[in-house]
C-alpha cells in the first residue's frame, strides 16, 4: 500500500463529498448496485441443524440459513467465498525399512482408514502405526455371489430371530468374602459353551464368567496391565480354555480355564492391530485377522506364523478396514468396512464368494451357524442382517433400549440355538433364540 499524502489526502475527502451529496439525493449516478452472485447450494441443510462457517471471509461461527431452499445474501457470500480443497493424490504404499515383506502376502503396510470405529466407542490411535492411505474402490467389482438353491421368502424379524434372554450381571462372591451384585458395564466380547458365558467388559477391565443355570457372576481375570487399553476380541474353546486379541499390543494372548498364560502369539513384522481371533480346533490352527495390513495370520498351535490371506485391496478376496471373523461350513466370513462387506475365504485362504452388499452399512460382527445361516450385525442401524442361502433374508432389532433393541452391537457368538449379543452401551447381553431349521451350533 503506498504511504498517505496531504494531496492525495484532500482528494479523497473531495470524492467522499461527492458520494455523501448524492446518496441524500437519492439521485445516484454510479448505477444500481450489483446483483449478489446467485451460487448452487449442492447440499439441502436439515431444519434442526444450525450450520456453522468455519474458515471463511466472514469468520468462524457465522449462521447460515437452517431453512431448505431459503438462503439469505449473508449464505451466498459465505458460499461464494468458501475455499475449494483439492482432494490429495493417494501415496504410495509404505515399505518397511527393513525390507521385510509380510508372509505370502503382497499388501504393503498402510495406516488405518479413516472411520474406524464409532464415536461410542473411539479407537485409540496407535503410536508408530503407519502413515494412513486412502485408497479409492472402484464402482465395479466383479465378484462372486454365494450360491444358491432357489430364492429365499422374506422372513418376518419374529421368523428369525426371537428375544430369549436379558442377562445384565449377577450375584458375586461367597458367605466368606460377602456377596454383592455386579452388573456389567460395557461388554465389548461374548463367547458361550454350554452353560458358561464368558463376557470382556472394558467398562470394568475383567473377564466375568456367567452361569446360565445359577445366575451367578465370577470374575475370571482382571485385564488391567494384561491387555494394552480395550481388547478386540474373545474366543473361548471347548475346554474353556480362551484367547484374547490384544489390539493394541499387537498379539492374541493364549489362556487356561483358570486363567493362567499359556501362550503369546505375535509376530512384529507381520501383525500390527490384530482385531479378530478364531481357532479351528481340529487342526489347531489360530487365525487372526488384523486391521492395520488387512489380511489374516495362520498360526499353528506351537505359535508359530505359517501363512496368511487376503491383504490389503479392493479387489475380490481382499480387503479394506477388517472389522470382525468367523468361521462356517464355507470356510473363513470376514466383514469389512470398506468396499465388499461380506466375504468368504476357503480353508486355502482363495475367495469364494461375497454375500450381497445391499442393505448393510457398517458390520461389525458376525456369527455362522453349520446350516450356512449369517449374522451379521450392522452399526448404522444397530440392527442384525439375517444371510439364507447367499441372500438378505431379513434384518432384526433397531436402535433404543428395550427388548430387542441395540446400543452399539460389540459382539456375536452362537451356540446351541442362542445367539449371544453384546448390547454394548446398554450394558447388557442379550440372547436371541434362532429359528428352526437351522443348527444354531457354534462356528465362531
Amino acid at each position: 500500500m503506498p504511504l498517505r499524502t496531504p494531496s492525495n489526502r484532500r482528494l479523497s475527502l473531495t470524492a467522499l463529498g461527492v458520494v455523501l451529496a448524492l446518496a441524500q439525493t437519492g439521485c445516484s449516478s454510479l448505477g444500481r448496485p450489483a446483483p449478489v452472485p446467485q451460487v448452487k447450494q449442492s447440499q439441502a441443510v436439515n431444519q434442526d441443524q444450525s450450520v456453522q462457517a468455519t474458515d471463511t471471509g466472514l469468520g468462524a461461527g457465522a449462521p447460515v440459513s437452517p431453512v431448505v431452499g431459503q438462503k439469505s445474501p449473508q449464505d451466498e457470500v459465505l458460499l461464494a467465498s468458501a475455499p475449494v480443497t483439492a482432494m490429495p493424490e493417494p501415496r504410495p504404499l509404505a515399505t518397511g525399512t527393513d525390507g521385510v515383506t509380510p508372509v505370502e502376502s503382497a499388501a504393503a503396510p498402510v495406516g488405518l482408514l479413516p472411520g474406524q470405529g464409532s464415536s461410542s466407542q473411539p479407537v485409540v490411535e496407535q503410536k508408530g502405526a503407519p502413515a494412513v492411505d486412502v485408497i479409492p474402490v472402484p464402482l465395479s467389482v466383479q465378484v462372486v455371489q454365494a450360491p444358491s438353491a432357489a430364492p429365499v421368502p422374506p422372513a418376518r424379524p419374529t421368523e428369525l430371530l426371537q428375544p430369549w434372554e436379558v442377562i445384565r450381571g449377577g450375584p458375586e462372591g461367597n458367605f466368606v468374602t460377602g456377596v454383592r451384585e455386579l452388573n456389567f458395564v460395557r461388554p465389548i466380547a461374548v463367547a458361550a459353551r454350554g452353560n458358561a458365558l464368558f463376557v470382556m467388559d472394558a467398562g470394568q477391565d475383567m473377564l466375568l464368567r456367567y452361569e446360565r443355570a445359577t445366575g451367578r457372576l465370577t470374575p475370571v481375570m482382571n485385564l488391567n496391565g494384561v491387555v494394552t487399553g480395550d481388547g478386540a476380541d474373545l474366543y473361548v474353546a471347548r475346554d474353556l480354555s480362551f484367547y484374547i486379541a490384544d489390539t493394541f499390543g499387537a498379539r492374541v494372548l493364549q489362556f487356561d480355564r483358570k486363567g493362567r498364560l499359556l501362550r503369546t502369539f505375535s509376530n512384529p513384522l507381520n501383525m500390527t492391530r490384530p482385531v479378530s481371533v478364531t481357532v479351528d480346533e481340529a487342526s489347531g490352527r489360530v487365525f487372526v485377522a488384523d486391521g492395520v495390513y488387512d489380511y489374516i495370520l495362520v498360526f499353528n498351535s506351537a505359535g508359530q506364523l505359517t501363512a496368511s490371506m487376503g491383504g490389503r485391496g479392493d479387489d475380490p478376496g481382499e480387503f479394506l478396514n477388517i472389522t470382525a471373523m468367523a468361521q462356517g461350513p464355507d470356510g473363513l466370513y470376514v466383514t469389512a468396512r470398506v468396499g465388499q462387506h461380506i466375504q468368504v475365504l476357503g480353508e486355502d485362504g482363495q475367495y469364494t464368494y461375497s454375500l450381497p452388499q445391499e442393505g448393510i452399512i457398517f458390520p461389525t460382527a458376525i456369527a455362522v451357524d453349520q446350516g450356512n445361516r449369517v449374522f451379521v450385525s450392522d452399526f448404522s442401524d444397530s440392527s442384525i442382517k439375517v444371510y439364507e442361502q447367499g441372500r438378505l433374508a431379513g434384518s432384526v432389532g433397531q436402535p433404543g433400549s428395550g427388548l430387542g433393541q441395540f446400543r452399539h452391537i460389540a459382539d456375536l457368538w452362537l451356540d446351541e440355538g442362542l445367539l449371544f449379543v453384546a448390547d454394548s452401551l446398554n450394558g447388557r447381553v442379550q440372547v436371541m433364540r434362532v429359528a428352526p431349521g437351522t443348527k444354531g451350533e457354534n462356528n465362531n
